[in-house]
């Protein structure tokens, strides 16, 4: 085996990976569809944010949860009667929002399999107006066509409001900021299940794969996702983070040639 590389992940790389296309997508799927629709119609000023990246699997999928409202107290009211929900804890509470573990029902559990497959990466994701909008990272178009049909075959309204391919560039940056060197170790991740629950790989034994050291492999997928998310807060259309309109609608157009504002459900994607 050669020695482990340890570079400097802001290096210029000398080629791109040969791999399928990733793609970012923006989608919306009503609450009544979803999770915690009975809670959203209790308190008309009510926002949830999923806590930090959270990552796909078949078991334990959204567990924590930040909200914000006015009133706390029925907040705690309405999730202890949302059909949704089995059980929900506060973690942190802080001045202007609160941490709760939620324990879903199993019915969320189902459909969080359908959304969240193990061809999907969730990056970010938040809950307002009695709907829920994820940003997405699935492995290729296909496996967004896959998820699409799934849906469709479960009636489960899903709204794509924009789709963006990170594309197959040969420079040292994909579209979305990535060098090829993170685009691999992030493709190649999720391909062995890194990002599932459970684990499906180590990152030792993913580290070997890509013959580079642990420490080079961490610091790699670290500037992946932080690349992911800085060109998504670089969007607001997107609604994302810090942004001041984090959560409304937008009829914001495309920023590039490489980016899709679908503004469609599912049943428009037959040409993808």
């Amino acid at each position: 085996m050669k020695p482990k590389q340890q570079r400097d992940e802001s290096s210029a790389s000398t080629g791109a990976p040969q791999h399928e296309s990733a793609t970012l997508v923006t989608a919306r799927i009503p609450a009544e569809e979803f999770a915690l629709h009975e809670t959203f119609t209790a308190l008309s000023e009510l926002r949830f944010e999923c806590s930090d990246l959270v990552a796909t699997g078949n078991e334990a999928v959204m567990p924590l949860m930040w909200a914000q409202t006015d009133d706390y107290a029925a907040l705690e009211s309405a999730m202890a009667a949302d059909p949704s929900v089995n059980a929900a804890e506060e973690i942190i509470h802080a001045d202007d929002r609160r941490l709760y573990r939620i324990h879903w029902q199993h019915e969320v559990h189902l459909l969080c399999q359908i959304i969240l497959n193990s061809e999907v990466i969730l990056l970010d994701g938040y809950g307002t107006d009695d709907q829920w909008t994820f940003e997405l990272l699935f492995s290729s178009r296909q496996a967004l066509q896959r998820t699409c049909e799934c849906c469709q075959q479960y009636n489960l309204t899903y709204t794509i409001d924009r789709i963006r391919g990170l594309g197959d560039d040969t420079s040292e940056s994909t579209p979305l900021g990535l060098t090829a060197e993170q685009h691999e170790a992030l493709a190649e991740a999720h391909k062995r299940g890194y990002f599932s629950v459970p684990r499906q790989i180590t990152l030792d034994e993913l580290a070997d794969i890509l013959d580079i050291s642990h420490q080079a492999l961490s610091e790699r997928l670290r500037r992946g996702h932080d690349a992911l998310i800085r060109e998504t807060f670089k969007d607001p259309s997107l609604g994302f983070g810090s942004n001041p309109n984090f959560g409304r609608a937008s009829d914001t157009g495309s920023d590039s040639g490489s980016t899709t504002d679908t503004n469609t459900n599912i049943t428009g994607l037959s040409s993808l």
